[in-house]
């Protein structure tokens, strides 16, 4: 028996959840109906980015859900300093709830509570355009924390060219099967990821950076069946696939003082995109943190592989539980197939 019945299972509670996105989109909506009242803001559009609008979105494990707005000012940039619209959103939204709104170098960030903690964010990430009677003229976004801090500046960036970009990875009708494979094996990443690193500092791996390599390195792992006439999809197979994939991009970079041998991945947003030029995902982790990267990377295709070996079914889950957490099923052991008939199909990616 296959495992793909319980990789689908796993997707399907990590997933973010339709009503929470429901409760985002409100609280959304509110925030910007303030915005839109203020004679103290040029006129905005807004528009959706990140997880939220690339439908990979998974179940925060610190249960608080947020979601990533991009408010393109029709404004050009040279008439505003980078903090000077984000300054008047944060005075008029500071009060909005009982957390207030806080000034990130990236956006504002309004944060809401629900139960008596915090629930649900609102990232506001605030852009302008080189030509406001332009739209299709370069966006800058606001970088920055405060007006005398020297990170601050107008940085160019391309919100939806980054997510057509990952859109377009198995677009189609004819590939909406493959493109959910493509959209599962990112989520068990998300919460592998979320499990094994702190969210803290810059510890944690960028889950845009996983992302961008998946839509460059990932391919679908299934086979056809000619009597049914239909593709059987093997989610284990695409997972580890991928992760060896990964693994080849860690080039070693030196040894530090202490003689750990040094680790990290360059990569840069896409060079068909309207972003600064050679900007790498991972430039803000340190090679001690793309090290434990390459190491938890490594420790989770032999994990990976031990299950592979494994012939018990429910031992196979057990150990995927291990991985995974909590949310992945074990299958009780009078219900499940003792003894796997064969090793996980070893099938090719194309599924020819």
């Amino acid at each position: 028996m296959s495992l793909q019945k319980y990789f689908i299972e796993f997707n399907d509670t990590i997933k973010m959840d339709f009503d929470v996105k429901s409760e985002l989109k409100e609280k959304r909506d509110i925030l910007l109906g303030i915005l839109r009242n203020s004679n103290d803001l040029p006129s905005f559009s807004e528009y959706n980015q990140g997880s939220y609008k690339m439908n990979l979105g998974v179940e925060p494990l610190d249960k608080e859900y947020d979601i990533d707005v991009g408010l393109r000012f029709n404004a050009n940039s040279k008439d505003y300093t980078p903090m000077e619209l984000k300054n008047v959103i944060y005075e008029l939204l500071k009060n909005h709830t009982d957390y207030g709104a806080t000034i990130k170098k990236p956006c504002v960030t309004v944060t809401y509570k629900k139960d008596g903690e915090a629930a649900y964010h609102v990232d506001l990430v605030v852009y302008t355009y080189e030509d406001k009677d332009d739209t299709s003229s370069q966006l800058f976004l606001a970088r920055g924390k405060s007006s005398e801090s020297d990170e601050t500046c107008w940085e160019k960036s391309d919100p939806v060219g980054l997510v057509d970009y990952v859109s377009e990875k198995y677009s189609g009708d004819d590939h909406k099967d493959d493109r959910e494979q493509f959209r599962r094996i990112i989520r068990y990443l998300k919460r592998w990821k979320n499990k094994r690193f702190s969210n803290t500092g810059n510890a944690e791996p960028p889950s845009i950076g996983i992302t961008l390599i998946a839509v460059d390195m990932f391919e679908v792992s299934k086979t056809y069946d000619v009597l049914t006439k239909k593709y059987s999809y093997n989610d284990f197979d695409a997972l580890l696939k991928f992760l060896k994939e990964l693994k080849t991009l860690f080039v070693y970079v030196g040894t530090s003082d202490t003689g750990r041998k040094l680790y990290k991945i360059e990569y840069d947003l896409p060079s068909t995109l309207k972003f600064e030029n050679n900007v790498n995902i991972f430039r803000k982790m340190t090679d001690n943190y793309m090290t434990d990267f390459k190491e938890k990377v490594d420790s989770l295709i032999v994990d990976l592989e031990n299950v592979e070996a494994e012939v018990d079914e429910v031992e196979q889950c057990v150990q995927l539980r291990k991985i995974f957490g909590d949310s992945f099923p074990v299958p009780e052991k009078e219900t499940a197939s003792k003894k796997q008939v064969e090793y996980i199909s070893r099938t090719s990616a194309s599924g020819v």
